[in-house]
């Protein structure tokens, strides 16, 4: 009775009524129903999964952009603003971890150790200061 009931509820929130019923579940709990294509649960209640864990994504990418500005706006750097996204792809199920380039949690890695400063255009920590072009490029900063 319970699962039939968050499914109706799912079928409720997709069409725009009511309150989805994944809310508050963990994100490696939505990935389990987003990515289950078994048969166990409804187009609908996936979509609510989808849904709920788009919604966790988006309040973390908000809250971390604030973050960063501050960062770059106070220091010229981004070094905290990228250990912060490594720490939260570090956190994302598996399934979701597969999604991003093979070489994601190097390339962040490496950019931390250069702790580079775009006010000065210098390396302030370890690393090979060509990098820095790989890096700006990426991210489209404009020198100051």
């Amino acid at each position: 009775p319970e699962r039939l009931a968050r499914a109706a509820q799912a079928t409720k929130f997709v069409n725009g009524d009511g309150r989805n019923p994944f809310a508050g579940f963990t994100r490696e709990q939505l990935a389990l129903v987003t990515y289950d294509d078994s048969g166990l649960y409804t187009t609908n209640e996936r979509r609510a999964a989808w849904e709920a864990s788009t919604d966790q994504e988006y309040a973390w990418r908000k809250e971390v952009v604030a973050k960063a500005m501050a960062e770059y706006n106070s220091s010229g750097k981004l070094t905290n603003f990228f250990s912060a996204v490594l720490e939260h792809f570090k956190t994302l199920p598996d399934i979701e971890q597969a999604q991003y380039p093979d070489n994601y949690e190097t390339k962040l890695q490496k950019w931390i150790e250069l702790d580079y400063n775009y006010f000065t255009n210098t390396v302030e920590g370890k690393g090979n200061p060509a990098y820095s072009i790989s890096l700006q490029a990426s991210l489209n900063i404009v020198n100051r």
